[in-house]
C-alpha cells in the first residue's frame, strides 16, 4: 500500500491563481484558489487544499467530498435545507450532488477529498 501523503504549505505555493466562482450570486464575488493531488491507491480520488474569499455562490462539485476547515467562516446552505455555519476544526462530508449555495463570511481555507466517481441520479 502506498500513502498520498503531501504539506499543505509547499502544496499550496503551486495553486491556481486565484480566480472568480463559476456562478456568483452578487457582490462581492468570491475568488477561489485551490489544488489537488491524485491519490496514489486511487485513480478517481482527488485531495488538496481550497481557498475562497468572501462571497456568496452556487456549489458546483456534483461529486461526494469531505473536507476540514483549516480557517475561516463559510455557511452553506443545502437546497431544501438549513444553513450550516462551518469553522476552522469543522470536518464535513457531502454526498454525490448536493446542491446548494455557499456563503463565505471570511476567507475559508480547506483540505478536502473528491470521489470523481460520479452515478448517474
Amino acid at each position: 500500500m502506498t500513502a498520498t501523503v503531501f504539506n499543505i504549505a509547499s502544496l499550496f505555493e503551486d495553486a491556481s491563481p486565484a480566480a472568480p466562482v463559476p456562478v456568483p450570486l452578487g457582490e462581492p464575488v468570491s475568488t477561489v484558489r485551490s489544488i489537488s493531488r491524485i491519490s496514489s491507491s486511487r485513480a478517481t480520488t482527488r485531495l488538496g487544499v481550497w481557498e475562497c474569499t468572501p462571497g456568496r455562490w452556487v456549489r458546483q462539485i456534483k461529486q461526494a467530498e469531505f473536507c476540514h476547515f483549516l480557517s475561516g467562516v463559510a455557511i452553506f446552505t443545502p437546497e431544501g435545507g438549513d444553513p450550516i455555519r462551518f469553522e476552522a476544526g469543522d470536518v464535513a462530508h457531502f454526498p454525490e450532488n448536493s446542491a446548494g449555495v455557499w456563503d463565505v463570511v471570511e476567507t475559508s481555507r480547506t483540505i478536502f477529498m473528491v470521489y470523481d466517481e460520479v452515478r448517474a441520479s
